[in-house]
Order: structure tokens, then sequence, then C-alpha cells
């Protein structure tokens, strides 16, 4: 495939940063059909010192028409097109990342997650989104998975370790970083890369022939070797990448098995030891020891099983664990309940699997268990992994009921849920054969651990058949030998 990022001229003035504008729709305009990959740099629509008076009617000024010249260049060449700059998203404007597909439509876009201080008291950039979670965003285009960093976002090394957990084949930075050191940036740059597991394509402004700052659009490829350095000169750097879904291996530890370089750092990692907030951060389900306490669907004796209140007890007590069930509902939303029918744990009737997520959320889920509990709601599996992302381990019981093959898009839906919070390594799967076949077969990498369910005395059998990790004991179907 031939990667492109395209570099322009630094407008010093508000007259310069016109032609800038124009270089690049110019540019645009020339990409032809050899291209697959595409990216501009930073704020595209007003790439240059504009003040705090001038920059958004400059921006909104602009937008229209650059986004036409993206997305004929995208449906001319046959081209993803990553298109950096600032666009109204809502009723606001956000420094933001749009791809196109090779057809022009929208691919997805990113919103800069590390904005400057001057950005929303100058600019009039929105960053309220930064204040909320959000995993780093994956946007698939031409067969790639992308991922991105926007000027400051390079700085931060924790963001881009969650960028290599997710899995990128290609990080595609638009920047400025007028004041940053060329060698800094290849420095930087070339780290990414090498840290990501991915194909690094960068796109910056040229900040003038002998100026040793700033520019420095570039290619490096997943070992760090830097494949093309575009300096301080203008218009299009195009580079050749045989293969941009290939990954750097390297050996697990000296004389081990091979293993790549993103899973050789990642087993090792100890989040609890530094990132922010991380003395709620347990160790994941592979280094935690034993024993270990398990809050079999929360503190249930003091609060609604499945609860939230019943989890939050519970981890708030110092439980290492907490177990929970999951079913599907008519509509496919995997929920927290134990039991197939809603009797005993609500005011409903029926089961669970005959009813929509709406119908349930009617239901009171809270008044049997106490009255001060009243009024509680349903609880989906996505808010279990969102309110405590590894502050515990997840024990996950799949409920199948005796059903012969689990359905896979049941499984990935959970399996996307888990991913999206972080939490592949701080869960395992407990359930019945059926379960476990599936769970193999869409996610290998996801523990296991076998339940008795209706062969209680083969759980040991089943345990080995399946490759899982642990069994999980049922009386009275246990002996001391």
């Amino acid at each position: 495939m031939k990667f492109c990022a395209i570099q322009v001229p630094y407008g010093k003035n508000l007259e310069d940063t016109e032609k800038s504008v124009e270089f690049l729709i110019n540019e645009l305009n020339s990409c032809d059909e050899s291209l697959d990959l595409i990216l501009t740099p930073e704020y595209s629509n007003g790439p240059g010192e504009l003040t705090p008076e001038e920059a958004l009617p400059f921006y909104i000024a602009h937008t229209d028409k650059l986004v036409e010249a993206a997305v004929n260049a995208a449906k001319r060449c046959h081209a993803t097109v990553a298109l950096s700059g600032c666009f109204k998203i809502g009723e606001n404007y956000r420094n933001t990342t749009r791809v196109f597909h090779p057809d022009g439509t929208i691919a997805g876009d990113y919103y800069k997650q590390q904005l400057v201080l001057r950005e929303p008291a100058e600019h009039g950039v929105e960053n309220a989104h930064t204040r909320e979670w959000c995993p780093p965003p994956i946007v698939e285009s031409h067969g790639l998975r992308l991922a991105f960093l926007t000027c400051y976002d390079a700085y931060f090394e924790e963001y881009i370790a969650h960028i290599a957990y997710r899995r990128p084949d290609v990080v595609l930075v638009a920047a400025f970083q007028r004041g940053e050191p060329c060698e800094n940036l290849r420095l930087m740059n070339r780290m990414l890369a090498y840290h990501a597991g991915a194909f690094v394509l960068r796109s910056s402004v040229a900040m003038g022939e002998n100026s040793v700052k700033g520019g420095t659009s570039l290619a490096v490829d997943p070992a760090g070797k830097l494949l093309a350095d575009f300096g301080q000169k203008t218009g299009k750097m195009i580079v050749d990448i045989p293969d941009p879904h290939w990954k750097y291996c390297r050996t697990n530890s000296y004389g081990g098995s091979m293993i790549s370089n993103c899973d050789f750092i990642e087993q090792g990692r100890t989040p609890w030891n530094y990132r922010a907030c991380g003395s709620c951060v347990k160790p994941d389900v592979y280094q935690m020891g034993y024993p270990r306490v398990c809050a079999h669907r929360g503190f249930k004796t003091i609060a609604p099983e499945n609860s939230l209140p019943a989890f939050g007890a519970a981890i708030a007590l110092g439980a290492d664990e907490i177990e929970f069930d999951v079913r599907f509902t008519n509509d496919g939303v995997p929920v927290s309940i134990h039991d197939p029918v809603l009797e005993r744990v609500s005011n409903g009737f029926g089961t669970v699997e005959e009813k929509t997520f709406a119908e349930l959320e009617e239901l009171d889920f809270g008044a049997k268990c106490a009255p001060q509990f009243s009024g509680l709601k349903i609880l989906k599996m996505e808010d279990i992994l969102k309110r405590f992302p590894r502050q515990a381990i997840l024990n996950i019981h799949i409920k199948s009921d005796g059903k012969n093959v689990y359905p896979e898009e049941n499984m990935q839906k959970i399996v996307d849920i888990i991913h999206e919070y972080d939490c592949v390594r701080h869960c395992y799967f407990m359930g019945d054969p059926c379960v476990m076949e599936t769970a193999i077969k869409v996610a290998p990498y996801i523990r296991r651990c076998m339940g008795a369910d209706s062969n209680p005395w083969g759980i040991v059998d089943n345990a080995i058949k399946y490759q899982c990790a642990m069994i999980q004991l049922f009386k009275p179907y246990s002996t001391r030998r």
C-alpha cells in the first residue's frame, strides 16, 4: 500500500494561512489512484498563527471546501483520507480527525483527547468530551485498523499504552508541534511505533527551510525503523508499505519463544503501582494469588443480588472478586440476572429472554429484597464494567440454560464490552461446556472456569477438555479427596 502525508507551509499571518489552506486543497486535488491512505496536518482548515478573534471564524469559513476536496480525493483515488481540523460536532467545535472511506462516506471521527490550555481558551474548541471515559477509538477502513494521536496527545505514554492494547495497524499523527526539535519528533514517533506495535504516519506543518523545529512529517514501521522523513519540505510525502498489518516480534525474554512487542510489554504491566487512581486497581487474574474472597452476586445479604449496591459494597469491603450472571434480553442486551424467570427478584413475570430491555426497565428489581431498594432497575453487564473497571476480578457466569450451542454473536457482545472497559486481564468466564466451547472459539485468550451445572462430577474432566485454568466447585459434589 502507499501511504501519503501532506505537509503544508505554516501560516505566519492570516494571509499566509489562507494560502496554506489553498495549498492543501491543491495537494488533495492532485492525489492519484496509486495512494491508499492520505493524512493531513492538525487544524487543516486553519494551519497557521491566528488570533483568538480570527481562529473560529477562519475554521468555519474554510471547512466546507476542504471537506469537499478530501471527499473527492477519497473517491477519485479509492483511498482512505484522514482530514484533521476544527469541525462542528453538535453545537460545539472540536479538534477532530475525520476519516473518509474510499467511497467518500464517513468512517469515523477522533476527537483530540489531551488539549493544550490555549485551545479552549483562545480558539473556541470544546474539551467537555475529555472529562468522560473514552477508550482510544479505532476506525476501520480499507482493511486497516486506524488509531490516532493529535499533536499534544503524543506526549502521554499511558494513552499510547492504551492504544497498543487496542491493536491498531496504523497510528495517524496529525500535528503542529511547532516548538519541538526535529530530532525529538523523530525519537517520539519511532518509540510510538515500537510501543504501539503499529505503523506510524505523521503529518505536520513546515516551519521554514532552515528551521530545526516542527515539520518532520514521517513514516515509521512497528520495529521503530524510520521509513520516510520529509524534514521541512512541503507537498506529498509518499511511502510504500509492503504489509500494513505486519507486527514486530521479539523473543519473550532472552532465549524465549517469539512474541509481539505489545504482548511482551503488556504481560509484565503493573498499573496498580503507577497509574492514576492506581490504589483502586487490583492485580489482574494472572497475578492475584490465592486464597481470594469472591462475592457471589455481590454482597447479596445486604443488597439485591446482581446490583450495583451489592457489587459496590463487596468491593468497598475488600472482596478480591465479584461474581455476576449474564443473560440476554429478547433484543440482544446482556443483563445481570441469575434466574431465567423474573418472579423471584422482581415484580415481573415470564422469562428474561422473551422481554426487551425496555420492558425489563419498567420492572422493580429492588423491593423484594428490602423496601429501601424499591425502584432499583435491572443492571446491564456494561454498567458493572463501566463502574468497576479493574477494581476487582470479574467472575462472569454466562448462563446457557442447557442449550447445545451457545450463540457466537452473544459471546462476541460480551467480549466487546470486556475490551471496551480494559478488563481482559481482570475477568474470566464461568459456565457449562457449551459456553466453554464457544468461549474458546471466540476469545481463547480470556481465562475460563469450569462450572458444575448438569455434570458436577465431570467438572475436572470438562475443565481439562476446555483448557480451563480454574474450576468452581458446587456442593455437595466434592469430597476432601
